[in-house]
This record gives structure tokens, C-alpha cells and sequence, in this order.
């Protein structure tokens, strides 16, 4: 837990209780606890310690709760508030467009969960409740159906966790276990939990007893965290066989014909098809007819750490604490991109914040040489396809990131039409997540992403691929489709030095999309990097 996992916390218990109705004055004292805790730089084991003292909007009444919730991991109040709401209503958060009081007057009108919202609006019912209209219930419409279809599925770090739990116990028990399935070749999101034992049912069961529903055959069913968890015991003989079978999507399975039924490797599957070993991440229906890639990018290649965020906007570490995470993981530079001034909401720089910001940095880099930090921005693409802030103050920077964080659902033509005029701009280096989605909770903005990606090419303009696993946007298949056309970056997208790590989710989906080290712009030095603006 980080400072932003706590604020985040306290913004969620103070959304429940405007959903309840109750506790105005509290709700409005966790977000400005929220909001402080956020902007402190003393990390929060440090603050706990302290019992807060110093913290604006932290009182005597919130610093015991605060210290305790650091202490023991738990928040017990927020359990009770997320109790008392019914579950359905709950589902009601995953709608793009849908705050607390909106969720509490729908509520209040009989919807209590997300199907009731779908029919509401199909009904044509919302647009008659206070508050809301034709446009909204449309918008409404459209989030809704999103949330639904992408209800019962969870995001890649949620799987992977829960999984290590349950390999973890496996193993605890003496038992020979592998992840299968989409979480092992590494989708964006997860509906269900695969793995292969080498056991059987009886000696399985008792291991995972409390989540086994039902027993198939050799296989165990039953249901983990809301997803179905799916065990296939086999013998140690055929261990390799049966793990090929449970990873690969159905359709690359399909092109491999007849699996031996003996194998106690997965290379000992390829060996007897007569094919070259194929890696878990290449086993999908994108793959089928594609060589795997013979060189891959790995960690030790990144030079750079592209696009990450400090406390002078939304982050919640400062420069120096950034810069030396960095350093520690073996990075050359460091690319900081906080929001620009239109972000006002994220604590977008304005242009003296700016100045301010490439001071320290100035002071930083004579400290930390040969470690550099390079004057980067995230500016904001405008309606019109501009980027914020003048074009004098544009020039300055040494990276530009360029991002859709609002008008996302403009019609496509509109949209299209946007992005490339942001992709002519001479002081544009890197197309931000392209889309603007937030996986399992807005699908992004519509373009034409062929014509989009073309004018990049053109222009010799970067591509993001955002590591942070609410977006993993530009999606992967388009990096496969584009491969060999264009240079991608990896930014993390990193708020605090913890979320660093999360470069790992882009060395994953390099993978899947095939992309070489010399397509990666974070392999590149920083020199030749800074030439993204002047060659535009």
C-alpha cells in the first residue's frame, strides 16, 4: 500500500456514503484527506509513523483510522459501507459517466444494477428522471452495455495474483502446477482461471477444497474471486501434452492437429509435431501463420523510462524520488511528463509551474549525472487537434507526449480527423494511448486507426503502448499489424515510483506483438531520442 492506494481508499468510502446519503461532512473531509495525502512527499510508512502529523485535513479523529488501515492492511469502515450497499447497485461504479449521486438517484428510482440500467435506458425511462435527458441516457446507454458485457471479467494483474495463490498452495503441497490459459499467454483481461496439476482429482480437491465446486472427470470446477477455476489433473506423463491443450486459444489450437498424448514437456509437444517451440504469448488467433520472433525485447535493453508523472501534477512521488527509482533500476533517463495545463483536474503544470519544474530538474541532472531527466510534457490534444500550451513554450520541451484524456467520444470521422492534425504538429514526439481506454471500464475513442498510424509513420512520430494495466493502449494487435512500420514506446504512465514496475505488462505485449529492441524507442539513447521532434 502507497500513499495513492490509501487516498484512493478514502475516495472510494467517501463515494459510498454519497450513495448512502449520510455522512456530507465526512465525505468531504476523506477527499481533502484524500487529495493531502496524495501531495505529500514523505512516503506513508514514514507518515504512519508519524501518526500523520503535519498532514492538512487529517485530524485527530482520521489519524488513528489512518494508521491502523496502514498498520493492518484493512479498512474495516469500508467494508461496512461497501455492505450496506446492495450489490447490484455496486456494479453501478463500473459506468463511465456515473458519480455517486447520479448512482444514488438511479437508486433511488429502482435501478439496482447494471442490467436494470441497460433496460431503463432501452425503455427510454432515464432521460424522464431528474438530472438526466435524452443525451446522457444515450451516453449512459452505450457505458452501461460496455460495463455489462466486461462484468465478469477481471484485469491481467487481478488474474496473475490470484493465481500465484493458488500456485503457490499447490506447490506448498508438493505438487507439480503450471498457469494455463489466457492469463498465461497474457490477454489484456481475464474471464476465467486455468491450470494443469499433475495429480488426481483426490489428491488435487483437498488443496483447493474451499474453491472446488464440482468434480468433472479429471478436471475440478468451482470459482475464484467471481471467476470460474478450472483445475485439469493429469499424470506427470502427459503434463507437457495437457498444458499445451489448456493454454493455447481455441483457434491456434486448431492448427496444430493431433497433440501426442504423452509428453512430459511442452518442447517434447513441438518436437513430435514436427514445429518449432512456440511460447505462450504467441498462441493466439493473431499468431496463426507468423513465425514467433527470433530476438525479443528484454528488460536489461531499456535504456529509457518513458513518460512517467511527479507530484508537481497527479503523481504522488516527487522528482528526486522518481529519478532515483529509476537509477536504481538501471535507467539512463528519464522522460517526466507530467499533465498539461488544460489537465486541470490532475494538477495540470501551468507555464510558471513549468519554469519551476525545469529548475529542479537542471539541479537534479548536475546531481545525478550521468543519469539525466529529460523535460518531457503528457500535453493534452485539443478538440481542434492542437496541443496544449503556445508553440513557444512547445519548442522548449525536450519530449512531447501527446494524449486524448477528453472528447473521447466524438463520432469517428471527427476523431480521426483530430489525431491527425496532432500527428503534424512539428513539436509532437509521441502519440500518447492512442484510444484513451480504460480496460474493463471505457472502450476509448473510434478512429481510423489504419489512416492514424500510417501519419505517424509518415511523420516518423513514436506510438505509445501504455504499460499501466488500466489502459495497455495502443492495443497489442495493432502493434502486431504495424510492427514492422513503426516505432513504439513503452510508458508505464508511472503516478508513483511503485508504479514503475509496471514496464513489465509492456515487455509482455512487445512480446505478443513481435515488435524488435530497435522498434522500442526506450532502447534508443536519449540523444537520438530528442531527434523524434527535430526530424518531424
Amino acid at each position: 500500500m502507497n500513499r495513492k492506494d490509501l487516498a484512493g481508499m478514502l475516495e472510494y468510502a467517501a463515494d459510498l456514503m454519497e450513495v448512502l446519503g449520510e455522512g456530507e461532512f465526512r465525505a468531504r473531509a476523506y477527499r481533502s484527506a484524500a487529495r493531502n495525502l496524495e501531495q505529500q512527499e514523505a512516503d506513508l510508512n514514514e507518515l504512519a509513523a508519524r501518526g500523520f502529523k503535519g498532514v492538512p485535513g487529517v485530524g485527530p479523529a482520521l489519524a488513528p483510522m489512518l494508521s491502523e488501515i496502514v498498520q493492518t492492511q484493512e479498512f474495516p469502515y469500508l467494508a461496512e459501507l461497501e455492505g450496506r450497499v446492495p450489490p447490484g447497485v455496486l456494479e453501478l461504479f463500473r459506468v463511465q459517466g456515473l458519480g455517486p449521486k447520479r448512482i444514488r438517484a438511479l437508486w433511488d428510482n429502482g435501478v439496482n444494477s447494471l442490467e436494470e440500467l441497460v433496460l431503463f435506458a432501452e425503455q427510454g425511462k432515464i432521460r424522464t428522471l431528474p438530472g438526466f435527458g435524452a443525451k446522457s441516457e444515450a451516453s449512459l446507454l452505450e457505458a452501461a452495455r460496455y460495463a455489462l458485457a466486461n462484468m465478469r471479467r477481471v484485469m491481467l494483474p487481478v488474474g496473475l495474483e490470484v493465481a500465484r495463490l493458488l500456485l503457490t498452495d499447490l506447490e506448498n503441497a508438493g505438487l507439480q502446477a503450471e498457469l494455463a490459459g489466457s492469463v498465461r499467454r497474457g490477454l489484456e483481461t481475464v474471464g476465467n482461471l486455468d491450470l494443469v496439476v499433475v495429480g488426481t482429482p483426490e489428491q488435487v480437491r483437498p488443496v483447493l477444497g474451499r474453491y472446488v465446486e464440482e468434480v468433472q472427470g479429471d478436471v475440478l470446477l468451482g470459482r475464484l474471486e467471481g471467476l470460474p477455476l478450472r483445475v485439469f489433473c493429469t499424470p506427470a506423463a502427459s503434463f507437457g501434452s495437457m498444458l499445451v491443450q489448456a493454454t493455447g486459444s481455441r483457434a491456434w489450437l486448431d492448427t496444430l492437429g493431433t497433440l501426442p498424448a504423452f509428453a512430459e514437456s511442452e518442447e517434447e509437444v513441438f518436437k513430435a509435431l514436427g514445429q518449432p517451440f512456440v511460447p505462450a504469448y504467441w498462441r493466439e488467433q493473431e499468431h496463426i501463420g507468423l513465425p514467433v520472433p527470433q530476438t525479443t525485447l528484454e528488460a536489461p535493453q531499456l535504456r529509457g523510462l518513458i513518460h512517467v508523472h511527479s507530484t508537481y501534477s497527479d503523481g504522488s512521488g516527487t522528482l528526486r524520488q522518481m529519478a532515483e527509482a529509476a537509477i536504481a533500476q538501471g535507467f539512463e533517463y528519464m522522460v517526466i511528463c507530467d499533465h498539461s495545463q488544460t489537465a486541470a483536474y490532475a494538477g495540470g503544470l501551468r507555464e510558471d509551474d513549468v519554469l519551476r519544474q525545469w529548475a529542479e530538474i537542471e539541479a537534479l541532472n548536475a546531481e545525478l549525472a550521468p543519469f539525466r531527466i529529460l523535460r518531457g510534457i503528457e500535453s493534452d490534444i485539443l478538440p481542434d487537434g492542437s496541443l496544449d500550451y503556445p508553440d513557444a513554450l512547445l519548442a522548449r520541451f525536450e519530449v512531447v507526449v501527446g494524449s486524448l484524456h477528453a472528447g473521447l467520444n466524438l463520432g469517428k470521422a471527427e476523431q480521426t480527423q483530430r489525431l491527425l492534425r496532432a500527428l503534424e504538429n512539428p513539436y509532437l514526439s509521441i502519440l500518447g494511448h492512442p484510444s484513451g481506454r480504460l480496460i474493463l471500464r471505457r472502450k476509448g475513442a473510434e478512429a481510423d486507426w489504419e489512416a492514424v498510424l500510417e501519419r505517424a509513420a509518415q511523420n516518423q512520430k513514436a506510438v505509445e503502448f501504455n504499460c499501466s494495466p488500466y489502459r495497455l493502449d495502443l492495443d497489442w494487435r495493432l502493434m502486431l499489424a504495424w510492427r514492422d512500420r513503426l516505432n513504439f514506446s513503452l510508458g508505464p504512465d508511472s503516478h508513483s515510483v511503485e508504479g514503475i514496475s509496471e514496464i513489465q505488462y509492456g515487455l509482455l505485449f512487445a512480446h505478443k506483438a513481435g515488435l524488435a529492441p530497435h522498434q522500442v524507442i526506450n532502447t534508443w539513447p536519449a540523444e537520438r531520442l530528442l531527434a523524434l521532434k527535430k526530424t518531424s
